[in-house]
Parts: structure tokens; sequence; C-alpha cells
């Protein structure tokens, strides 16, 4: 009997150490393991330039550096690897081998220190952790010493000057992100004092030039006075060696506020320097703000999911950890022999095993996590480049191709008034045709931009107070050359309905126009009908010809982008293809739908329904109603 209580009593200490074993581990880190660790945290969630073409990430200790934070990094360095690179540190004295390093640590630093380093950093892609760095303006990362603990700034701003690029893991894990804004109003306040200080300079200066110019006018009248005493210099010897005496001191006082006139210019000519320095670097820091503020708004969604990934797989482990406790309390109670507590602590074991090889399961899953959120990083950058370089690029060719096109049209119309004059109708012709087909061309790169600008998210809705027939009759208005030319027969059914809906009057009118030309070019000497109504639930607009009809094949390719009913190489009608597809979007920018009810050789019927209220899609966003 003693021997079994002796065997159950070894059971439950073993099991105990188990349990508390990492309890016990966990003791309080020294400060420079702190800060080591923190070296570590800054390298992984920092994104340098062709990383893959490193073969080690070089950490430099600036200055002397604590004999224990080299020991604590040398037992990192056997552990932990930075983006797959083994990590190597060394200490530097000088500035000018900083810029061998991807990261750069200074314990203590003045003013000069700063300024040295920055400029041996000037444009190379190198991270600077400072350490109690009072001047917010400088810093990139910045550990801040609180009592006992240990915590840390980050200044975006100068860190992608240096071309790196800053995960959103960096601020969840402790810091704070220093107030650009405010460094820049305090900037602002700097600048008007130092103006301040220039202006009193200035007047300073003026009235030590009007100082030097009174004494320039007693010299001269000091020199007319030694001629006429020249005259009697045998007489007068002793006066006239006092007079010298005077003149020397009035001669060296001019040339010390000659040498105080030359120190102050050189000092407001260095002033101005810096201001204008000091305005270009507000200016580019502002400029970036905005830049980075959207890209930050992205990078925190993808963080947030990624965040409720790891959340689920952590309860996933509580899970595992409650099943080892209720393995423990079960140890407890099975106290029958000495070969079921063996069992039991092989129980135990087993669990701790699955445990660990959860938590490494765990660890990999975070790992390819990590892995695809940089991926993805990585692409949506490669997007967005891809989609401003298209805005650019599109904004650009309209500016260049527009300006000209308009000249164009212009001078022709003044050569047009001059030929009318003289009554030669057959140039007067001619010129007509090159303004017509300008006007084409403004039109298609009008409506190139128009979809360009859609697809962006650009495109906003103005949403007022809506007349249907008003905007018909515009739109009618708009196309009457067209009418009067192919011999249309127009019928109108307009309803505006016991109240006005609300929507965006532009839209509508725009994608009236585009469905009434298509509709008068392709029924030439034939019949037109528009109708118009408001319904208590939704805007019905219909536009309806006599024409040639779309073949069946081709109605799900017609809102397409430059296509065409007639698409061949001898086509009869002209067109960029882009009206139908943009009336299309401007549908679904206000939640609607458009659709087309076509006969080969019957005519076709082209209709618009828009639900109320208007709900926008993730193409745009709406403004407030009017």
């Amino acid at each position: 009997m003693r021997l079994f209580l002796g065997l159950f009593r070894l059971v439950i200490c073993v099991s105990c150490l188990v349990l508390l074993a990492p309890r016990l581990w966990a003791q309080p880190l020294e400060e420079q393991k702190i800060v080591a660790s923190y070296l570590y945290n800054f390298a992984k969630n920092i994104e340098w330039p062709q990383v893959k073409t490193l073969r080690s990430f070089d950490i430099a200790l600036y200055g002397d550096a604590d004999p224990a934070l080299l020991s604590a990094l040398q037992g990192l360095r056997e552990r932990v690897k930075v983006h797959g690179l083994a990590v190597n540190y060394r200490q530097v004295k000088t500035p000018a081998e900083l810029a061998a390093f991807q990261m750069v640590y200074m314990e203590s630093a003045d003013k000069k220190t700063m300024t040295d380093v920055y400029d041996a950093l000037d444009g190379k892609p190198v991270l600077l952790v400072t350490r109690d760095y009072s001047n917010q303006q400088l810093v990139m990362i910045n550990l801040i010493s609180t009592g006992r603990s240990l915590k840390f700034e980050v200044n975006k701003s100068n860190i992608l000057n240096q071309g790196l690029g800053v995960q959103s893991e960096l601020i969840l894990s402790g810091g704070t992100e220093i107030d650009v804004a405010r460094l820049y109003r305090e900037g602002q306040a700097s600048l008007v004092a130092l103006q301040k200080q220039l202006r009193n300079r200035e007047k300073t200066l003026k009235e030590l030039t009007a100082s030097i110019d009174n004494q320039q006018a007693i010299n001269h009248n000091l020199q007319q006075q030694m001629a006429d005493l020249a005259e009697n210099i045998d007489a007068s010897d002793a006066l006239i060696a006092q007079q010298k005496h005077q003149l020397q001191l009035q001669q060296t006082q001019i040339d010390a506020s000659l040498r105080e006139r030359e120190k102050l210019m050189q000092e407001v000519q260095s002033r101005t320097a810096e201001l204008d320095e000091q305005q270009a670097y507000l200016q580019k820091i502002l400029s970036e703000i905005d830049a980075r503020e959207k890209r930050l708004a992205d990078l925190n969604k993808n963080t947030r999911s990624l965040e409720s990934t790891i959340l689920e797989q952590k309860n996933a482990i509580v899970g595992l950890d409650e099943m080892v406790d209720s393995q423990q309390v079960a140890l407890r109670y099975l106290w029958g022999s000495v070969v079921l507590g063996a069992l039991l602590i092989i129980t135990v074991f087993i669990a701790y095993i699955i445990k660990q090889r959860d938590n490494r399961r765990l660890a990999a899953r975070s790992e390819d996590l990590q892995l695809a959120q940089e991926r993805l990083a990585i692409a949506k950058r490669k997007a967005e480049d891809a989609s401003q370089a298209k805005g650019e690029f599109l904004s650009l060719m309209s500016h260049e191709l527009r300006t000209p096109l308009q000249s164009i049209i212009g001078y022709t119309e003044l050569v047009i008034e001059e030929l009318k004059l003289v009554e030669d109708e057959a140039h007067v012709q001619d010129l007509q045709r090159v303004i017509n087909n300008g006007e084409r061309l403004l039109k298609l790169i009008n409506g190139v931009l128009d979809m360009a600008k859609i697809e962006a998210g650009g495109m906003e809705l103005d949403l007022t107070h809506v007349k249907l027939s008003r905007l018909v009759d515009e739109a009618l208005s708009a196309v009457v050359p067209l009418l009067e030319k192919n011999a249309i027969r127009l019928r109108v059914d307009v309803e505006d309905g016991e109240t006005l809906p609300i929507a965006d009057p532009e839209k509508l009118l725009h994608i009236l126009i585009n469905l009434l030309s298509n509709a008068v070019k392709f029924a030439p000497h034939g019949e037109v009908e528009v109708q118009a109504f408001h319904r208590p639930e939704e805007i019905f607009i219909s536009v309806a010809d006599t024409g040639i009809g779309i073949p069946l094949e081709q109605q799900n390719s017609i809102f397409d982008p430059f296509k065409q009913a007639d698409s061949s190489a001898t086509r009869k009608y002209q067109g960029s293809g882009l009206g139908l597809s943009i009336s299309r979007q401007l549908c679904e920018l206000m939640g609607g739908t458009i659709r087309v009810e076509s006969e080969l050789g019957k005519g076709a019927r082209f209709i618009v329904e828009l639900p109320l209220p208007i709900q926008t899609t993730a193409v745009g966003k709406v403004a407030a109603p009017a």
C-alpha cells in the first residue's frame, strides 16, 4: 500500500512539473534582450527593395555598443533568420561605413551625429533605429524608455523616403506612429519664426549700411579739412598728428562695420538656403502622406482578414489546451493503480507531443499566411502602379490630343468663315469634313476617358431631382441634325409622375444621347420611339428604332468596349463602339440594368431600368443629393 501511494505521488509531481515548466521558464527579459528582440521585429516588418538578392542581413551598431546587447544579438542570430537570411552585426565607428548595412542602431546621438549619418545614408535603403532621440522629424524608428518598459515610435515618412516599405504589423506589435501632420505644423511655425528673424536681420543690415554711409560722408569731410590744413602743416604738426590718429580709429571702426556686414550677409544667405530646403522637404512629405494613406487603408483591410484567420487557429489551440487540462483533472481521480497512473502519464505525454505538432503546424501556417500576404502586397502594388500609369497616360494623352484637335477645329472654322466671304464653296465643304472628322475623334477620346474613369472607380453620382421630360428634350436637341439628315419620324412618350425622382441627370442624359444616336444612325428614313416613365419603384427608359436590327449571336457582345453590330472591314456605319459600353456601366453605377430586344431586319429596342432609390455599386461613390 505504501509503495502504491509513493508511486501515485511521483506521478502527480511529474504531471505538475510538465504543466508548470513553461511558467517557471518565463522569466523577465533584460533590457538589452528586449532591444535585440525589437531590432529583429523591425527587420521582419520592413520591406527592403531587392531583398532576394541579399546573401545576409547586416546590422550596424554605431558607436560604443553595450556588451549585453551584443550577447543578446548573438543569441538571436543562432536561432532566428530575417526574410530567410542569416543575420550579421558589427560595430561601426565612422558614418562612411553605414551604407553597406540594411539596419543601423544608435544607442545615443546628437544633432551633428544625426546629420552625418543622414548624409551617409542619403538615398540608400537603410533603416535607422535610435534610442531616446528627442527630434521626431529626424527619426525613422525611435526606442523610448518609459520607466521599466521600452516602447517605440515610427516616422513612416522618413522610412518611405529611404525607399523602404512599412508593414502594418510594425505598429500592431506595440509601437506608435508619429503624427507627421503635427510635425509639419511645427515646421511651419519654425519657418515663420526664421522668416521673422530674417526680417530683423535685414533691418539691422539696413541700419548698419546707413551708418557706414554716414561714416563715409564724415571721412570725406575730414579729407577736405586735411587738404585745407596742408597749407599750414609746418605750424600745426601736433594738430595734424591728432587728426591722423582720429582718422585711424574711424577707419578701424569702418573696417569692423564692413566685416560685420559681410558676416550678416553670409548668415542671411545661409538662412535663406536652409528655409528653401525645409520648404521643399515639407512639400515632399505632404505629397507622400496622401499617397501612403490610401495604400495604408488597403493594407489594413488585408490585415483584418488575416487576423480573423489567425484568431480562428488560436481558438483551435485553446481547445487543445482545454483537452490537456481535462486530462490533468482526470489524473487526480485515476489513482487506482500504478499501471493506470503510468498510462495517464503516457496519455499526457502523447497529448503534449500532439500539441507541439499542432503548434508547429500553426507556425508553418502562419509563415504561409505571411508569405501569401507579402505576395498579395506585391501584386497589389504592381496593380496600383499599372493603374496609376494607365491614369497618367490617359490624362496626358487627353491633354496632348484634345488641345491640338480643338485648335484644328477652331482654325478650320476661321478659314471657313473667310472662304464663305469669297464664296469658295468647294473648299468650304472640304474643310467642313475636317471639322466633322475632328469632332468625331474628339468624341472618341472623351469616350475612352469616361470608360477609364468609370473603371478606375473615380466616377461620382450627383443625385438630385430629375424631370424626365426636360432630359428627353435636351437629348433630342443634341441629335436634331441627325434626325433631319436621315429623315427620321419621331414618337415621344414621357411621364414625369406625381413627384420627381432623385437620380443623376448628367448620367441619364449621357445614356439617352448614346441610345438616340445609335437609333438615328441605324434607322435612316425610318422611325424612332422614345419612352421615359417615372414609376413608383423605378425609372423606365426605352429607345426603339425600325433599323437594321442586331443578330441574336451579337446581342451579348454589343455592350463590350469597341464592339459593334457591324464590325466588318467594309462596315457602313461609323462609330467607336464605346457608347453602349459606357451606357451599361453608367446604369450599373446607379444600380440599374440595360438590355436589348432585337430581331435582324426589324429594328432594335434598348430598355433601361433604374430601381428607386438609386443604389450605387462598387465602381463609384454617391455624392450628397442636392
